[in-house]
């Protein structure tokens, strides 16, 4: 049996005096598991935040019956992105990404789609699971430059998909059986991330292991290193502990 033990969450704007465009799910109970998600409204197009926030909204009001469907919600998303431009039609160009994460008894789903990242803990460490969907990650992907090649180059940020009335949707599935647990004394944490959180993660990708073992003390400590070292970007995050029985 898997039960929710703690969770932390946070998402706030880089600046007080714009609208943060990015949106959150904390880990709510659907059928026999849980849910959580993290949207990242791409900024540079008008009708982001809508974007990211009406991806939410979609997953806040799943149901399931059987089978948890990765494809059939993307779809669902996508038709309600579509109708973004009949609300406002400067939002035609309007984009988000999205991670989210479905946990229960037989395994852990995840939808990606983007540069959100999603985490699972493992020992004292943290193993990305999700991979970007950006222009520095398909040159790595393509073997024409490395991970340390690109370092510090420009278009880290370029997506190469994401959500929207314009563009194809190139998402990415993932499975892993109840067999292949990350678990530690019976419990698996997992962590999702906008890229305004991440960024300062991969940083330095290291805390006490009190720290790690703790979604509260992470979130705590995590904000307190983005703020303090200035956020270059909306940062959120969502993390949770779940205990297998």
């Amino acid at each position: 049996m898997i039960n929710l033990v703690t969770s932390s969450i946070f998402s706030f704007s880089k600046d007080i005096s714009v609208d943060n465009q990015d949106a959150i799910l904390s880990p709510r109970k659907l059928a026999n598991g849980y849910i959580f998600a993290v949207a990242d409204g791409v900024g540079s197009y008008e009708g982001a935040r809508e974007a990211a926030n009406l991806t939410i909204s979609y997953l806040e009001t799943l149901s399931i019956n059987e089978h948890f469907d990765i494809g059939n919600i993307f779809e669902g998303i996508n038709k309600e992105i579509r109708n973004l431009p009949l609300i406002n039609s400067s939002f035609h160009k309007a984009a988000t990404t999205l991670t989210f994460c479905f946990i229960n008894d037989d395994g852990i789903w995840i939808g990606h789609i983007g540069d959100c990242r999603l985490y699972i803990q493992k020992e004292n460490k943290l193993k990305q699971i999700t991979k970007d969907h950006t222009r520095h990650q398909q040159l790595i992907d393509e073997k024409i430059f490395t991970a340390k090649e690109l370092k510090g180059q420009p278009g880290k940020n370029i997506l190469t998909t994401a959500i929207s009335p314009s563009i194809p949707t190139d998402y990415a599935s993932i499975f892993i059986p109840r067999e292949e647990f990350s678990i530690d004394d019976n419990y698996i944490k997992i962590f999702i991330m906008s890229d305004g959180a991440h960024h300062f993660w991969e940083k330095r990708p290291r805390f006490s292991d009190n720290t790690l073992r703790n979604p509260v003390r992470f979130a705590s400590s995590l904000q307190k290193r983005i703020e303090k070292a200035t956020p270059i970007d909306d940062y959120s995050l969502v993390a949770a502990s779940f205990k297998i029985s």
